[in-house]
């Protein structure tokens, strides 16, 4: 670290907490513990920070921080700069950030990113913070309302202001995940898809214009379709809306929210349209979905030596985690339990509508469904009933979300077995919630749950790149199958 550096002080200030619409979404928490991209916002921020940063770096959460702070800053030098950071403040471009914080040493004057309430603020002097110590012990420095004219502004950069909803929004909307052979451009009006997969990106487009008009509503078009020799794209119209999986992981539903919102989820599902069909053709559905598909998936997992190592950690922490041996296990049930599959209909599928591809506005009621599997044919429509009702409910009781997100981790029992753990706020309730309504609607929970252990174990090799992922996914069908065959 140069001598510079150590001249700097970077206060990233977390004290404030979520209020108003932002809560709604993510629920009461500070900003820096708001989970994006699988990551709370405070260590994307840390992330960002040029490697000698972090050393120089003071969160501030509590009274104990504001004391450690003031005795840092009475301690140092006349000549200390420090850069206060608000919690709240959210940069899609941390490239920019770096290369401001990397610059900051050599800074000569004080400087802000607005005059009102600004998010990012340079002191010269840090001993000059100390001087407002007062106010700055009452509320963070965007809270203040004075105007800051004897500082320059920022140019190079502006960051978002996470407590407002349309920016908390726009910065959130851009963290839709993508497969390593997709690419998306977010701009303020659209969002572009584009991809190697020629043919899964053809029926992504096409499906829309392949549903009944009653289904439609409930989805966004896509427009635009371009193909050339090594990619195809899509456009859709950006919708400033929170996904479910953003506000189920953080507890922003509640009992009299998340009713309204499974209600519409199986009004969707209770809507579609269905064609007759004998029942021995609608196990043979099923099991194209839910035995072929896995043992495709599982083939695939195995055959690849990164899926082979996995698996081999897995066995090592415990036998019974072995994918080959789930998967026996698994078809033995499914075996047993296959004809409460029977249905004498096919419907119309969207194919994967977990929650990270369900928008909602729980003040409005507003519902649109994205991502959908597709399909270039009409045949290619039709599916099995339950399937897209496992894809949501692994979402509500299988906590697909959490591992998704990181939100989970793995401890020993007394007898040393190896189980995976969750941290609810009020999910459990809702969890009943959602029981109720699928239970109201006629579907045999068991039967639902036998899917939910499919779905889990075919996503393995999808998933490879995050190992500790792939250990909850097994861990988790374990579980489910446990409580499926205890029901049995």
């Amino acid at each position: 670290m140069f001598d510079l550096h150590r001249k700097l002080l970077l206060i990233l200030d977390d004290r404030e907490y979520t209020s108003g619409d932002v809560r709604s979404l993510v629920g009461l928490r500070r900003y820096g513990e708001i989970i994006y991209q699988r990551r709370a916002l405070a260590e994307h921020f840390i992330r960002a920070l040029p490697d000698w940063a972090s050393s120089r770096l003071l969160r501030l959460q509590s009274d104990d921080d504001l004391a450690n702070l003031r005795s840092v800053i009475e301690s140092c030098s006349e000549d200390t700069g420090l850069c206060v950071i608000a919690g709240r403040a959210g940069f899609t471009n941390t490239r920019l950030l770096n290369q401001l914080i990397e610059r900051l040493p050599y800074a000569e004057e004080d400087f802000t990113d607005s005059l009102y309430k600004p998010l990012l603020v340079f002191l010269r002097s840090a001993h000059s913070l100390v001087d407002h110590w007062s106010d700055f012990r009452k509320q963070p420095l965007h809270s203040w309302e004075v105007s800051w004219l004897g500082s320059q502004r920022l140019q190079s950069m502006k960051p978002l202001d996470l407590g407002q909803i349309r920016d908390f929004l726009s910065f959130t909307c851009q963290s839709t995940s993508t497969r390593h052979f997709n690419e998306v451009h977010i701009d303020t009006y659209y969002y572009t898809k584009k991809s190697r997969d020629k043919a899964k990106m053809l029926a992504e487009y096409s499906f829309y214009g392949l549903i009944p008009e009653q289904m439609r509503t409930w989805l966004i078009q896509p427009f635009d379709y371009h193909q050339d020799d090594e990619f195809a794209s899509y456009k859709t119209l950006r919708y400033y809306l929170a996904d479910s999986a953003l506000q189920w992981v953080h507890g922003a539903f509640e009992v009299e929210t998340f009713t309204p919102f499974v209600e519409r989820l199986l009004f969707f599902l209770s809507e579609r349209p269905q064609k007759p069909c004998a029942k021995d053709q609608s196990i043979a559905k099923a099991r194209e979905l839910f035995v072929g598909k896995l043992e495709m998936r599982v083939a695939d997992f195995l055959a690849r030596e990164e899926g082979r190592r996995i698996n081999q950690l897995a066995v090592s922490s415990d036998p019974a985690l072995d994918i080959s041996h789930q998967l026996e296990r698994y078809l033995k049930i499914f075996k047993k339990s296959e004809n409460q599959f029977a249905f004498n209909f096919q419907t119309i599928g969207h194919g994967d509508p977990c929650f990270s591809n369900v928008l909602y506005d729980q003040q409005r009621y507003l519902l649109k469904f994205i991502d959908p599997k597709g399909a270039v044919k009409e045949e290619d429509l039709w599916t099995h009933p339950l399937y897209d009702l496992c894809k949501i409910s692994h979402s509500v009781l299988g906590n697909y979300d959490f591992i998704n997100n990181g939100l989970y981790h793995v401890e020993f029992t007394d007898h040393n077995d190896m189980v995976l753990n969750f941290t609810y706020t009020n999910q459990a309730s809702l969890k009943d919630v959602f029981l109720k309504k699928v239970k109201d609607a006629g579907y045999d929970i068991q039967t639902l749950r036998l899917g939910e252990a499919s779905l889990f174990l075919s996503m393995l090799p999808l998933h490879m790149d995050y190992p500790n992922k792939v250990l909850a996914f097994l861990l988790n069908a374990r579980q489910i199958l446990d409580e499926v065959e205890c029901e049995k």
